[in-house]
């Protein structure tokens, strides 16, 4: 297990640290030394419950160089673990007094943030009978005076530049959901984070002055990261005015700049779902696939990684028919497409594009060809899968990342605590993108980092995380999501159970 730590090889460290404690009866002279390096290597594997378990199962009779070894593990894990695991600890009556007073007094400054001062009283009060000392104290007797926010300093900043005025008014309702959902997210964090949380909530207008104006003001206030503007010419504006690397997560922009350092997008195009189209494409017994695109990065990138996907399994993309961005008459693209006859036509299209070239397809007759329609995540949006007429959609198959038709836990955790809090229905997916979008930075924030680099660093540590709207990987080159694919039909999305949705 030391070896192992001294490597860096967490994972194998915690296993074997296990291994070695269960060799130990809690009575035996060893047991507080293997509990000590289990607390530790358990910790190091991003475990802190379980290693507080390993530490508060030490007895008090162990030597007291092992109890003070373990009770500043124990203070140090106690501000890592969530709100729920902070009582069930402190229901547990079998650990040692030595280590009850740092659990008693996290629960009590939790339930302090959370707006229980009633209740923070009561355990403050525990922690001061178990004899807590320093910092512990400290914080006990400011919830007992009412000023726990004065003792544990300033407040953590988060920002949100969001559409408030000046644009449409349903662009402003967006902008609505999101700010109900990180509004959420800070709410439940408030207890689990040992500092206050301060929401900054600035207007962009739609401006880019404005977007840029509200990066200052972040900076200024010594914001740790901010939810970033929807649009991407405003995430490009807001990014490219920061004077370091202060992170940034859209909710929507289509596109990231992947040259800006601490950016990131909840709806970024990920080759993965294009890698899907293709795979599933193939196992339907797709052998010939014409590819048919605007000329923008992000049809490319698409296009790009289904023709990997695709002709790695043994498949062949036999045209990439490229037309100009804007362009609303496909004739000329269609009769190729027609001549060439293939089994499947890619569509990386946009919803705006799809409105316009769906009819067409239909039109010049190209449904009668048993011509199979595949796309990815622009064909999933309501503009499309409501708005077109569905004999232009039925049948065509997708990658989404949007939400599936049975609720996942997480989901059903978050509407719980958004109903709870606004007193109303859950009746759009948008506030789940705004939870998300702070959730990742409040949860990187966990490891109290010291600066941006160390919060970023802690952010791509981020992997396969129950979010609301599906399991987030966090690394350098984006926000990714596992996606599903769905067939469109009678304006709904049919989900297509498949082996490919499995987590890598």
């Amino acid at each position: 297990a030391r070896a192992s730590l001294a490597l860096e090889d967490f994972p194998s460290g915690a296993d074997a640290s296990e291994r070695y404690l269960g060799l130990f009866d809690p009575n035996d002279q060893f047991y507080g030394e293997a509990a000590v390096l289990a607390g530790e290597a358990l910790s190091k594997n991003g475990q802190p419950f379980a290693g507080l378990q390993a530490l508060l199962s030490i007895p008090q009779e162990a030597p007291t160089e092992v109890l003070s070894e373990a009770l500043v593990l124990v203070k140090g894990l106690s501000q890592q673990i969530t709100f729920s695991e902070l009582q069930e600890l402190n229901r547990d009556p079998s650990s040692a007094p030595t280590f009850k007073g740092p659990i008693a007094t996290e629960l009590a400054v939790s339930l302090y943030l959370r707006g229980d001062e009633t209740e923070a009283t009561v355990w403050a009060e525990r922690a001061l009978g178990f004899g807590v000392q320093g910092e512990a104290e400290e914080l006990a007797r400011g919830i007992l005076a009412g000023n726990l926010e004065e003792v544990m300093g300033q407040p953590l900043v988060l920002g949100a530049i969001l559409p408030r005025s000046g644009v449409s008014p349903g662009l402003v309702e967006y902008g609505e959901w999101v700010l109900e959902g990180i509004q959420v997210a800070v709410e439940e964090f408030q207890s689990e984070l040992r500092r206050p949380i301060r929401l900054e909530v600035l207007d962009h207008e739609g401006l880019p002055d404005k977007a840029r104006a509200s990066i200052q003001r972040l900076e200024e206030i010594g914001a740790v990261g901010s939810v970033a503007p929807f649009r991407e010419d405003l995430l490009v504006e807001a990014a490219g005015f920061r004077t370091g690397s202060l992170p940034l997560i859209s909710p929507f922009a289509a596109i990231v700049d992947r040259g800006e350092e601490g950016v990131f997008s909840l709806s970024s195009i990920d080759p993965v779902s294009a890698e899907f189209v293709a795979e599933y494409s193939w196992d339907l017994g797709l052998e010939r696939i014409a590819v048919l695109r605007p000329d923008d990065e992000a049809a490319t990138s698409e296009a790009a990684s289904f023709r990997s996907a695709f002709e790695s399994r043994g498949g062949s993309v036999v045209a990439d028919i490229v037309y100009p961005p804007g362009a609303t008459f496909f004739q000329s693209e269609f009769e190729r497409v027609g001549a060439l006859l293939p089994d499947g036509l890619f569509l990386p299209l946009t919803p705006r594009d799809i409105q316009l070239l769906a009819p067409q397809f239909t039109f010049y007759g190209l449904d009668t060809l048993g011509i199979q329609l595949l796309g990815t995540s622009g064909w999933t949006e309501d503009e499309v899968v409501q708005d077109v007429d569905s004999r232009h959609t039925d049948g065509v198959i997708a990658s989404t990342t949007r939400l599936s038709q049975e609720e996942t836990e997480a989901y059903r955790a978050f509407r719980l605590r958004y109903e709870e809090r606004f007193q109303k229905s859950l009746r759009s997916q948008i506030p789940a993108y705004g939870y998300d979008a702070a959730v990742i930075l409040l949860e990187a924030l966990r490891s109290d980092p010291r600066n941006d680099t160390e919060l970023l660093q802690a952010m791509e540590r981020i992997v396969d995380f129950p979010g609301a709207t599906g399991h987030l990987t966090v690394d350098r080159n984006g926000i990714h999501r596992i996606p599903q694919l769905v067939r469109i039909q009678d304006h709904e999305l049919i989900y297509i159970s498949t082996h490919l949705h499995q987590a890598p």
